[in-house]
């Protein structure tokens, strides 16, 4: 059932799937603290619209309207304002879906300039696009709220938030999805097509960018396997990784610039870039830590900084020497003991202070069947519906389960684990993995 809404709240839709599911104007939207909820909302949204990383737009209006708005889903899409077809921008998917122009729940609310709620969404052509990633997904949409982006008399897109079946509205939520559809239609508005096509182009340079700093094979370690792994959350994103074979031993790095998009990005490469260089100057782990903190406590704005774990493996001693800047948790299992450590940050971020004087890195011992999982907290925080995180234990008894399996399918395992938990709720951070496994020394003597 489909209703088509007023540009003004005040209205009451009544469904047996969905139960009773009213917006009313006169409700308690007056309250001090709901108003204050509100507006906060509404304020770190525009913060981030207004920012200067205008490429993830699209992205920061998507996120804010699922958080704030309490959807499982939210999408975006452009409107082609010559042909009238929309395509969807946000979630991201390659190649991005297309729709005719007045198809699916998105053309109608785009060709009526109006508020539209359908309650049992599950076979429209739109919805089944944006869930296409997960098949099972589109049969259990339930109700999904699609405004229009709308800049003076032109229809610029599209905002679409996608809940369950049972999900009931309130005034302060609706209204809360018209001030950001009409923050989104400013920010489309900023962005003509040309600029979109533009901006495109450069996002796709941008990551490639990024992920041709990465490593493309990991290091070849006689008696251990090592596997990573990158998956952003947007275009780029603020974490990365690395793995290279030194003289002194296998230098592993994983790192976490704060905030999402093209800045942290960079502010990732940068750090990546300034060790490596520091590593083929002779610089021994603890200078390089020490040059490379103090230089981006110059360079990078008060407000950023980035957690790292960077390391020597020394596969002769089996030793690790490291600097834990902020950056956990991390897991190291232990499998003489069938066990799981936890290892705990040593010095504050990279780039929070100088540093007066050269750290002393720390060490641990890895053990036949060890392993050493180094794991952005994109992983670990990843919610379902009700909002609860994958969280350490849960990571820990995958590891633990698949202690015997080559690093790469625990890797799969782990991210399958958490994207099961999740059960469609998109993970709102970037994932990086590093896993190293200690070989035993029968199983490395039969390889």
């Amino acid at each position: 059932m489909v209703r088509d809404l007023p540009a003004s709240v005040g209205w009451t839709v009544t469904d047996e799937s969905l139960g009773e599911m009213s917006v009313d104007s006169t409700g308690q939207a007056g309250e001090d603290a709901t108003r204050k909820d509100l507006l906060e909302a509404l304020l770190a949204t525009t913060r981030a619209l207004g920012g200067p990383e205008t490429g993830s737009a699209a992205a920061e209006l998507a996120e804010a309207a699922r958080v704030h708005t309490g959807a499982r889903t939210a999408a975006l899409w452009r409107r082609d304002t010559q042909t009238g077809e929309l395509t969807l921008l946000m979630p991201v998917r390659d190649p991005p879906p297309r729709l005719a122009a007045g198809a699916g729940l998105a053309g109608r609310c785009a060709e009526g300039a109006r508020m539209l709620l359908e309650v049992d969404a599950g076979t429209a052509v739109d919805i089944i696009a944006v869930t296409s990633t997960d098949p099972d997904r589109a049969g259990r949409t339930g109700a999904v709220l699609s405004l229009p982006l709308v800049a003076g008399d032109t229809v610029l897109g599209v905002l679409q938030l996608l809940y369950e079946s049972g999900r009931g509205f309130d005034p302060n939520t609706v209204l809360l999805a018209q001030v950001l559809a009409a923050e989104g239609a400013l920010a489309l508005r900023q962005q003509g097509p040309g600029e979109a096509n533009t901006l495109h182009s450069e996002v796709e340079v941008a990551r490639a960018i990024q992920r041709s700093t990465l490593p493309t094979q990991m290091p070849a370690v006689p008696g251990y396997d090592l596997y990573g792994h990158f998956q952003p959350a947007t275009y780029a994103g603020g974490d990365m990784f690395d793995a290279v074979q030194l003289p002194t031993g296998v230098f592993l790095l994983l790192g976490d610039a704060t905030g999402h998009g093209f800045g942290p990005a960079l502010s990732a490469m940068e750090m990546q870039g300034m060790l490596r260089v520091a590593f083929r100057l002779g610089a021994s782990l603890d200078e390089a830590y020490r040059h490379v903190n103090n230089q981006l406590t110059e360079d990078l704005p008060d407000d950023r900084f980035i957690t790292a774990f960077m390391a020597l493996l020394d596969p002769g001693t089996h030793s690790v020497r490291y600097h834990c800047a902020g950056q956990g948790p991390l897991l190291l299992y232990r499998a003489g003991d069938d066990r799981c450590e936890w290892i705990t940050p040593t010095m504050f971020p990279v780039g929070v202070m100088e540093l007066a004087e050269t750290p002393v890195a720390a060490t641990l011992e890895m053990g036949e069947g060890d392993i050493l999982a180094l794991i952005s907290d994109g992983l670990f925080e990843r919610v379902d519906a009700g909002n609860t995180e994958f969280g350490p234990e849960r990571v820990a008894e995958v590891v633990r389960r698949g202690r015997h399996l080559p690093m790469a399918e625990l890797c799969q395992r782990l991210l399958d684990a958490a994207d099961a938990f999740a059960d469609g709720i998109a993970a709102a951070d970037d994932v990086t993995l590093i896993l190293v496994r200690r070989l035993p020394d029968a199983e490395n003597a039969g390889a």
